[in-house]
C-alpha cells in the first residue's frame, strides 16, 4: 500500500456491520473509507498514523468490509501532486511549486494626473506638524549597550526548509506521501508571507532555503499543527 489507494466500505460490511466486533479506533479508521479519499487522508482524519492503517486496511480487506477503487492516471496524479515521471523521467518527486511567478505580482496601475482636492478633502488631508522634540537627555553608556546586544542576537534562530520537509515526511514514511503532507501543509501557508522569503517551490530533497521571519516561521508551525496534527520539533530551528 501506498497510501494513495482509495477504498470504500462494501454490501458486505452493509450486512454485517451490527455483528462486527472491533475496538473504537478501527471503528473509526473503517467509516472513514467513503470511496472519496486515499487512504493517508483517511488515516489522518481519523488520527492513526500512516504505519498503524496499513494493517488494519489490509484486515479490512480481508474481511471484505472495504474494497478498493480503481482510479485514472489523472486522478492518481492530482492526488499524489506530482507529474507524468513516465513523461519526464524524473527519479526524484518534482518540487512542491506553491506560487508561479508573476503570477501574483500586482499589475501596475496606470498613472493618472491627480485631479485639485476639494477644500474639505485638502484640510483633511493637510500634514500634520510633529511635537517639538523634547530635550536631550543623556547618551546611554557604551557598556549598556554591550550587555544588550549579545542577548537580542541569541534570541533570534531561523527555521530550516528541508528540516520541515524531512520530519513531514517522516510522519507517512513515504517521499510520494510526504509530498502530498507538504503540499497540503503549504496550502494553508498565506502567498504573501511565502512570497516575501522569495519561496516559490519547496523540494524534497536537498532545499537549502532557511526562513528568518518569525511571522512565516508561525504561519508553517500553525500549518503543521491543523494538518498533521503535530508540533514542529526544535531540530528544525537553527541559530541565526
Amino acid at each position: 500500500m501506498t497510501g494513495t489507494e482509495i477504498y470504500k466500505r462494501t454490501p458486505t460490511y452493509e450486512r454485517d456491520a451490527r455483528s462486527i466486533r472491533i475496538h473504537a479506533p478501527q471503528w473509526k479508521l473503517l467509516l472513514a473509507f467513503d470511496g472519496q479519499r486515499t487512504l493517508s487522508e483517511v488515516a489522518l482524519s481519523a488520527e492513526t498514523s500512516f504505519a498503524d492503517a496499513i494493517p488494519l486496511t489490509q484486515n479490512f480487506l480481508d474481511h471484505d468490509w472495504i474494497a478498493e477503487e480503481p482510479i485514472t492516471l489523472d486522478q492518481y496524479l492530482k492526488r499524489a501532486g506530482a507529474k507524468d515521471i513516465s513523461i519526464a523521467g524524473a527519479a526524484v518527486a518534482p518540487a512542491v511549486v506553491l506560487h508561479e511567478p508573476g503570477k501574483d505580482q500586482p499589475t501596475p496601475a496606470t498613472s493618472a494626473v491627480p485631479a485639485t482636492p476639494s477644500p474639505a478633502i485638502a484640510h483633511a488631508t493637510a500634514p500634520v506638524h510633529p511635537p517639538p522634540l523634547p530635550a536631550a537627555t543623556a547618551p546611554v553608556p557604551v557598556a549598556a549597550l554591550a550587555t544588550e546586544t549579545p542577548a537580542a542576537a541569541t534570541s533570534r534562530r531561523v527555521m530550516k526548509l528541508s528540516a520541515v520537509v524531512d520530519y513531514l515526511t517522516s510522519l507517512v514514511g513515504n517521499i510520494s506521501l510526504g509530498q502530498l503532507l507538504v503540499y497540503r501543509v503549504f496550502l494553508r501557508v498565506p502567498p504573501d508571507l511565502l512570497l516575501a522569503e522569495d519561496i516559490a517551490s519547496v523540494h524534497l530533497a536537498n532545499d537549502t532555503s532557511v526562513i528568518q521571519a518569525e511571522r512565516l516561521q508561525k504561519a508553517i508551525a500553525d500549518a503543521v499543527n491543523a494538518v498533521a496534527k503535530k508540533a514542529l520539533p526544535e531540530s528544525v530551528y537553527a541559530a541565526a
